[in-house]
C-alpha cells in the first residue's frame, strides 16, 4: 500500500481550497496597493501619531510604502505568517491522530509496512501539502507584486521572505505532527492552539524590551516579515529551524515506533 500517494489524493481538495483562498486575499490586497501608494506621504505622518506600540507590534518603524515589499510585510504578518501557519498546523495534525480517531490506523497497521514506513511517509506528505501551499501562494503574490508595483519588485528581498515563511510553515506543521503523534483526542486543540501562543508570545516580545526574551522561544521571531525584507534572511535562523525540524522528526519517529496505539 502507498501511503504517501494515498494521503495526498486524500487532503488535496482541502489543499487546493485553502490555497486559493489565500491567493484571493493577496490578490484584494495587491490590488489596494496603488491607491495606497499615492498616499505614502499621509501614510507616514499618520504613522508618526500613532501609538508606538502599535507601529512597534507590525513592524512599521521607518517603512516606505512606496515600496510594495514593505507593504507586503504589513499585510503578510496576518495572512501569510498567521494564516498560513493555521493551515500548516492543520496539515500536521491530523495526520496521526485523524488515523486513530477514526480507528484506520489499524487498517494501516495491518498491511506489510513497518511503523517507521508509516510514520516517515505520513510525515512526507503533509510536508508535500505545505511545500504545495507555499509555491502557489509566493508564486501568485510575486505576480501579483509585479503587476501592481510602480517598480520592479526587489526578487532577492522577495526570495528571502518567501524561504523565511516556507520554513515557518514546515516548522508549525512538524510541531503539530508531534502532537499528533503524541496524543490523538484533542490534537487538533492543541495543535492549533500552540500555533497561536507562540504568535502571541512573538506579539509579546515586541511591545516591552523586559518581554524581548521571549523571541527567542518562538518561530515565529525567526520569520519576521517586516525584519527579513529590511534586513535579510540570517543564516542563524535558517539553522534554527534546521535543527528544531530534525528533532522534531526524530522525535515523532520514536513516539510513534513506541506508542501503544488502541485500534
Amino acid at each position: 500500500m502507498n501511503i504517501f500517494r494515498w494521503d495526498m489524493k486524500r487532503y488535496m481538495k482541502s489543499t487546493i481550497a485553502w490555497t486559493v483562498v489565500l491567493i484571493l486575499l493577496q490578490l484584494m490586497y495587491a490590488a489596494f496597493y496603488p491607491s495606497m501608494a499615492k498616499e505614502t506621504e499621509f501614510i507616514t505622518k499618520w504613522m508618526k501619531v500613532m501609538p508606538k506600540a502599535f507601529v512597534k507590534l507590525f513592524g512599521l518603524e521607518d517603512m516606505d510604502f512606496s515600496n510594495i515589499m514593505n507593504y507586503l510585510a504589513m499585510v503578510s504578518s496576518i495572512y501569510v505568517t498567521l494564516v498560513g501557519g493555521v493551515f500548516a498546523s492543520l496539515v500536521g495534525v491530523r495526520s496521526i491522530s485523524r488515523e486513530e480517531n477514526e480507528k484506520t490506523v489499524e487498517f494501516l497497521l495491518s498491511k506489510p509496512v513497518s511503523r517507521l514506513e508509516v510514520v516517515i511517509s505520513k510525515f512526507f506528505s503533509s510536508l508535500v501539502h505545505v511545500l504545495i501551499f507555499d509555491a502557489l501562494l509566493f508564486s501568485s503574490l510575486f505576480m501579483f507584486a509585479n503587476i501592481y508595483s510602480s517598480g520592479p519588485v526587489e526578487v532577492e528581498k522577495f526570495v528571502a521572505f518567501a524561504f523565511s515563511q516556507m520554513f515557518l510553515h514546515f516548522t508549525l506543521m512538524n510541531i503539530s505532527f508531534f502532537v499528533g503523534t503524541l496524543r490523538s483526542d484533542g490534537a487538533l486543540s492543541l495543535g492549533l492552539g500552540t500555533v497561536f501562543v507562540l504568535y502571541v508570545l512573538n506579539m509579546i516580545s515586541k511591545l516591552t524590551d523586559k518581554a524581548e526574551f521571549l523571541k527567542y522561544f518562538t518561530p515565529f521571531s525567526y520569520a519576521d516579515p517586516s525584519t527579513v525584507i529590511r534586513h535579510g534572511f540570517p543564516e542563524f535562523s535558517g539553522l534554527f529551524f534546521a535543527l528544531v525540524n530534525i528533532a522534531l522528526l526524530i522525535s515523532s519517529i520514536v513516539l510513534f515506533s513506541k506508542k501503544d496505539i488502541l485500534v
